[in-house]
């Protein structure tokens, strides 16, 4: 290690001692960035409130987080570089926090994506499911669920039990709004229809709040994704088959084509049941494994090869038409 690093390691320790003992707060380390919402105080000390240099954190701004002042923080504790000193407590409503991920580890994902017309044959009452046409994003192309970092028990990071709680209870309208820019989160709109139930709000505190980015990353690293795979023929063989039964392994087959071999059994498909007399299985999602860096624009084929293979899953369903059946929809008005 060289002096210059160990100088900078020795200065960053006595600033964390200081805040200790100044503070009256004991400190939990965490690494993440801390992106602001609105604006706020940044404080020297919880206790006293003290502030030199009125210093605030600024809306759309992040910040790197070295630390928080309980296990179920109510403050982080962020660096500010032009502040004196640099280290600074700040109210956890003030923003959000994304967790750092281990450097250099590979990192699986699964990517959930979403036959829409088949999601609203079993769930007709949802917003996102009333009026739609042919002419709807979701009429032929698969839409975003989410991106959940796996494995399946990485939920929750750093989200207090108040949202928690309002999330397991389907409350989603009443938990606090993200910041996305308004470019993305129009975008999202037409890509996700669930954002009209605040799904996009869920899939952030259960499954984003992991993913070690802000929202704003989160969802165009999401939103990317989902696009390489509606401009592959695995979108195609969908749409060329709405209103048929498709063999989950012709699904399969066609990754294996277009993403090289072996990806096709690194897709699992979901199916359920129409709610109509009928009961006939619907493909309603296909959730794509995934391993790697998620980069700006990431090498899908790399990405799917190095994932561990999956179940297939169903092993046949109908590939929904947009509009749900006009009988059983009068039955649930």
């Amino acid at each position: 290690m060289t002096l210059k690093k160990t100088f900078c390691l020795t200065a960053i320790l006595c600033l964390l001692l200081t805040f200790w003992a100044n503070s009256a707060w004991a400190i939990v380390e965490i690494k993440g960035t801390f992106t602001a919402q609105k604006t706020c105080q940044a404080v020297q000390s919880i206790k006293t409130r003290a502030n030199p240099g009125n210093v605030q954190v600024s809306p759309q701004k992040s910040y790197p987080v070295v630390g928080k002042n309980q296990k179920d923080a109510s403050y982080y504790l962020i660096t500010i570089d032009d502040a004196k000193p640099p280290v600074r407590w700040v109210n956890i409503e003030c923003g959000q926090l994304s967790r750092t991920p281990v450097v250099n580890s590979p990192s699986d994902y699964l990517l959930a994506i979403s036959w829409q017309p088949s999601f609203c044959e079993t769930k007709p009452k949802k917003p996102e499911c009333i009026d739609r046409t042919d002419k709807n994003f979701e009429a032929t192309n698969l839409a975003l669920h989410g991106l959940w970092p796996q494995p399946s028990t990485n939920i929750y990071c750093n989200v207090s039990d108040r949202i928690k709680e309002l999330d397991k209870q389907n409350r989603w309208s009443e938990m606090p709004p993200i910041n996305l820019s308004p470019d993305t989160l129009t975008r999202l709109r037409v890509v996700m229809p669930g954002v009209a139930s605040n799904l996009h709000l869920h899939e952030w505190y259960k499954h984003g709040t992991c993913y070690g980015t802000s929202p704003e990353q989160y969802f165009q690293d999401a939103m990317t994704l989902l696009t390489k795979i509606n401009n592959s023929e695995v979108r195609n063989l969908l749409v060329a088959n709405i209103g048929k039964d498709l063999n989950s392994s012709q699904i399969r087959n066609k990754f294996e084509q277009t993403f090289g071999n072996g990806a096709g059994d690194k897709v699992q498909i979901k199916c359920e049941n129409d709610i109509d007399q009928q009961q006939q299985r619907m493909i309603t999602e296909l959730w794509v494994n995934l391993r790697g860096n998620i980069d700006r624009d990431p090498d899908l084929k790399s990405l799917l090869a190095k994932a561990p293979n999956v179940p297939l899953g169903c092993p046949s369903g109908e590939v929904d038409p947009i509009g749900i059946n006009e009988k059983l929809w009068r039955n649930f008005r």
